[in-house]
């Protein structure tokens, strides 16, 4: 008996929420790189004005509560697959000036003061966030050595009266001001666009269906211990480098990163940044000449430069343990534990905000000198928000619907199908894709073969042997005709007039991207005509989740006779009724599949 998992649509706030999400995570993109390529400073707080407006003003467009919150959260994790090493900092930015916007309006209503209060704390928070990470990063000395940096300056500029906390109070003063005014702005940009039928137009956004969120790797480049080691060592770490000699903390220090750097080569792209080290050595004289107070002398004195050093070895290990854990984040277990905990919908809405992504950076002018006022960009993203949110909604009508026959290696699952295959087509469904057929044979010991369904032509697809082609994956070697004839035959389905599609099988080649990947993205985007995957057992929740699918029936390979699964696939096709199937044994949602 099969078991049927049920497709439910987003929830109104998710659907916006991912809508609002993805044009925010272009922002990011956009204007962080234009802010970065300039050299421009205070390019966090510049980020921070332009969201505060964005916000407010898509807020306007749509009134609904818990949706900032949510793009917050959706443009966070999107900012979580940038190359960027590390990243926990953006992301925890992102979310907090959300959240405070979301709380803001929750107290004091849908008001142009909620709004205001909100906007201003928002970009306040940048600041308060920033000082945090400096605390951090170097610890309580760097309150010490900034603050006899600061009474060294005011005695030079003949200031002594300026204390530090009435600068604190005077620049936060400016943060709350600025913060203020772009959320009245964007509030008033909303409304003008709201009351102008003329500027409201309907604007095309290309999408493409694909999922990272569940990328699966057979070289297990990811390890769940590995991520509460790395905890564990980051605590002991700071502990050692407080409380022991110079000595030992360098040692702790340098065996950590090496470690780190060899085990995360790609996320420790930051030590080659030369305005790190330019820092880093600032930090270091600053302490030497600043931290007993301004003397010159003290370059020649070892308290200084130890406690620079300590801050010093304080920043590598947060960097570096920061920079091992965002990449232990993505590993696909820990997103599947978080799946299964209730946050299927903020997975979907992932998907959908990642299948905009490309269509929306084609959208945004290529010329910075295009971007004419933030009023002009703005009305430019809320057309692209109507168009985007029909797009979305009619994805989440128009999923396709998935059968799966999954089962261990070798057991039978092609032979299975073929027998599936035929009962349809004795009751004249048009059947098309193709089967993967063993043959058994000295040379090659297992090769298989792939069988086009319409037409019997064959081709070899892989063996283990290396003179079957150049693309080797696990154990086989798969021949590039090969693959091409499978693209071919379902990029051919694409157009056809068939009412089921066949793929056998879908494997760790398709959840990295390979082997039939490109045309199943096309077949999701294109057709809504039902498919019959066949997968093995252990791929089959990874799988499932990759394309983020419509209604999924899922089928044993020593529990289903052919006869019934049969009997199910064309139910389903001929009639579309799940209430009058005999073929299903149990109804649960997706985020219930615990057994695979």
């Amino acid at each position: 008996m099969a078991v049927y998992y049920s497709n439910e649509l987003l929830s109104e706030k998710w659907l916006k929420a991912s809508v609002v999400g993805s044009i925010w995570a272009v922002v990011e993109i956009v204007f962080g790189s234009m802010l970065h390529n300039l050299k421009i400073p205070l390019s966090g707080s510049i980020l921070s004005v332009i969201t505060v407006y964005l916000i407010i003003s898509f807020f306007q467009l749509w009134k609904v509560d818990g949706m900032i919150w949510r793009s917050g959260l959706i443009c966070a994790l999107m900012k979580s697959l940038s190359p960027s090493a590390i990243l926990l900092g953006p992301m925890i930015g992102i979310f907090l000036e959300a959240v405070i916007l979301e709380v803001s309006i929750r107290i004091f209503g849908k008001s142009v003061f909620a709004y205001a209060f909100g906007g201003a704390l928002a970009v306040f928070s940048v600041l308060v966030q920033k000082a945090f990470s400096l605390l951090i990063l170097y610890g309580w000395d760097i309150v010490i050595l900034l603050n006899n940096m600061y009474l060294y300056a005011t005695h030079q500029l003949r200031i002594e009266g300026v204390a530090p906390t009435q600068l604190l109070i005077t620049i936060s003063g400016i943060y709350l001001i600025i913060g203020l005014l772009a959320a009245i702005l964007g509030y008033q940009s909303g409304k003008h666009y709201l009351l102008n039928a003329s500027i409201r137009r309907t604007q095309l956004i290309k999408r493409q269906v694909s999922n990272q969120l569940f990328l699966y790797s057979t070289k297990k480049n990811h390890s769940v211990p590995s991520l509460f080691m790395l905890l564990i060592l980051l605590i002991a770490g700071m502990l050692i480098i407080s409380n022991n000699s110079l000595l030992f903390s360098s040692v702790f220090t340098i065996a950590f990163t090496s470690v780190i750097a060899f085990r995360y080569r790609q996320n420790m792209r930051f030590l080659k940044k030369a305005a790190l080290w330019i820092q880093l050595s600032f930090i270091l004289l600053f302490s030497a000449v600043f931290y007993d107070g301004f003397s010159i002398n003290g370059i020649f004195q070892p308290d200084g430069w130890i406690i620079g050093l300590k801050m010093v070895f304080r920043a590598m290990v947060l960097m570096a343990a920061f920079s091992a854990i965002s990449s232990e984040l993505k590993n696909p277990v820990v997103k599947n534990v978080l799946y299964k905990k209730g946050m299927k919908s903020l997975y979907q809405a992932l998907e959908l905000a990642f299948s905009a992504l490309p269509g929306l950076m084609e959208t945004f002018p290529s010329d910075h000198t295009q971007l004419r006022g933030f009023r002009k960009f703005t009305l430019a993203m809320l057309n692209s928000s109507e168009s985007l949110l029909e797009n979305f909604l009619s994805i989440e009508r128009s999923r396709p619907t998935i059968f799966v026959i999954s089962g261990n290696i070798h057991e039978g699952k092609t032979t299975l199908t073929q027998k599936v295959v035929k009962l349809l087509q004795e009751k004249s469904v048009l059947v098309r894709g193709f089967f993967a057929v063993a043959y058994d044979n000295v040379a090659d010991k297992k090769l298989y073969c792939i069988e086009d369904i319409e037409t019997a032509n064959r081709k070899i697809l892989c063996s283990e042997n290396p003179s079957t082609g150049d693309i080797k994956y696990g154990r086989f070697y798969f021949s590039a005709e090969g693959i091409q004839l499978g693209r071919d035959i379902l990029f051919r389905a694409v157009s056809d007039s068939g009412q089921l599609i066949v793929i056998d099988e879908i494997g760790s080649l398709e959840i990295n991207d390979n082997g039939w990947a490109p045309a199943i993205r096309e077949l999701l985007n294109q057709t809504q005509t039902a498919h019959l995957w066949i997968v093995r057992e252990k791929l089959t929740n990874v799988i499932i989740r990759k394309w983020n699918v419509g209604d999924v029936y899922l089928f044993k390979l020593n529990e289903d006779t052919p006869q019934d699964i049969a009997a199910c696939i064309f139910d389903n096709i001929i009639f579309s009724s799940f209430e009058n199937q005999a073929c299903m044994q149990k109804v649960v949602d997706k985020d219930g599949i615990n057994s695979l």
